[in-house]
C-alpha cells in the first residue's frame, strides 16, 4: 500500500474519529523535542520544530527520530523474516479478530492458549476498575496505550470496548507487525521502546504487553516505568503483562520496581471472580503452589 493511497483512505485518523473525542496526536509527543505533534501532508510535524517530520506508511505513523529509523526498520524486518521462517501463519481481518481466543497455526502449541489466559487475566482487573469507578459497560472508556503491542489484536480489543487506543511497537512489518491490520481504527505508531513519544497525564491505563524484560536490562526496563508512569494521568493504571513466561522471580521484580516508582500495586490478580478464587482455595488446600499471575497491575497516586 502506498502513502497516497493511505493518505486517501485513512484520513479519519483526525477527521470522524477526532469528531467521537478520539484525537489521537494529543496523546503523542514528538521524540527529539516532547513538543506537540501536528497533522502535515503525508504524517505528522513537530508544533516545535518544522523541521522534525514523521511520515505514515502503511497506516502506521513512524514516529522514530531519523537517527533510529534504519535501526528500528532493521530490527522490524528481522522479526518479519525470523517469523516467516519458522512457518507462523499471517491472520487474515477475521483471523486477527479472534486473536487470541483463536490461535494461529504454526506458532508453539501453548502460544495463544497462553495469550488468551493472560488478556482474560488483564480484562479482569479492567472490568473491575470500570465498576470501582461506576463506568457504564457501553461507551467511552477512557485512554489507553499498549506498550510493545506487536501485531495489535489487544489494542484492537482495548478500542473494541470503548477505549481512545495507541499501539506502540517497533514492529511494524505487514505480517507479524503492526501492518497486520490496515484498517484499524486505534492508531498504530511504530516508535523506538526505549524513548517513548507519549503525552504526560494523557492515559487512564499504560499496558507493557510483552512484560519488562522486553525493554532490556533493569536500567532501561526503569526507563520504560518511568515513561509510562508519567504517561499516566493521577489515578491511572499500569499493567505489566507476561503471558509467555511469567515467573515468581519476574514479578517479585516488577513489583518492587512499581513500588519503588511510588505505584499502589494490587493485590493477589487471583482474587478477581468467584471461579478464580476457588481455584486459589483449591490448590492452598492441595498443597500446591498457586500459578503465577501474567499480570501485574498497580495504580498511579490521585
Amino acid at each position: 500500500m502506498s502513502d497516497l493511497h493511505y493518505n486517501r483512505d485513512m484520513r479519519p485518523i483526525n477527521g470522524a474519529f477526532k469528531g467521537r473525542g478520539r484525537d489521537y496526536l494529543a496523546l503523542l509527543t514528538c521524540p527529539l523535542d516532547g513538543a506537540r505533534l501536528r497533522l502535515d501532508e503525508g504524517g505528522v510535524r513537530c508544533a516545535a520544530d518544522a523541521a522534525h517530520v514523521y511520515p505514515f506508511a502503511d497506516g502506521v505513523l513512524r514516529l522514530v527520530t531519523a537517527d533510529r529509523r534504519a535501526a528500528i526498520e532493521a530490527e522490524s524486518q528481522a522479526h518479519e523474516e525470523r517469523c516467516a521462517r519458522v512457518g507462523w501463519a499471517v491472520p487474515d481481518e477475521d483471523e486477527f479478530k479472534a486473536l487470541p481466543q483463536t490461535g494461529l497455526p504454526g506458532y508453539p502449541l501453548d502460544y495463544w492458549p497462553q495469550q488468551a489466559a493472560g488478556t482474560a487475566l488483564l480484562w479482569r482487573f479492567l472490568e473491575d476498575v470500570r465498576l470501582r469507578k461506576g463506568g457504564l459497560p457501553v461507551g467511552p472508556m477512557g485512554e489507553a496505550v499498549v506498550i510493545g503491542a506487536e501485531m495489535g489484536w489487544l489494542a484492537y480489543g482495548l478500542d473494541v470496548a470503548g477505549y481512545t487506543t495507541l499501539a506502540l511497537d517497533a514492529l511494524a512489518g505487514p505480517g507479524y507487525g503492526l501492518g497486520v491490520y490496515p484498517i484499524a481504527r486505534y492508531l498504530r505508531v511504530q516508535a523506538d521502546l526505549n524513548a517513548l513519544p507519549l503525552a504526560r497525564a494523557a492515559f487512564d491505563w499504560a499496558i507493557l504487553q510483552g512484560g519488562l524484560a522486553r525493554f532490556g536490562d533493569g536500567a532501561a526496563q526503569q526507563r520504560a516505568l518511568g515513561a509510562a508512569l508519567a504517561a499516566l494521568r493521577p489515578g491511572g493504571w499500569l499493567a505489566v503483562m507476561d503471558a509467555l513466561a511469567p515467573s515468581a522471580e519476574g514479578m517479585a521484580a516488577a513489583q518492587a520496581l512499581l513500588r519503588a516508582a511510588g505505584l499502589v500495586v494490587e493485590g493477589d490478580s487471583h482474587r478477581f471472580g468467584w471461579r478464580a478464587r476457588a481455584l486459589g482455595l483449591r490448590d492452598r488446600l492441595a498443597g500446591r503452589e498457586p500459578a503465577v499471575p501474567s499480570v501485574l497491575v498497580a495504580q498511579k497516586p490521585g
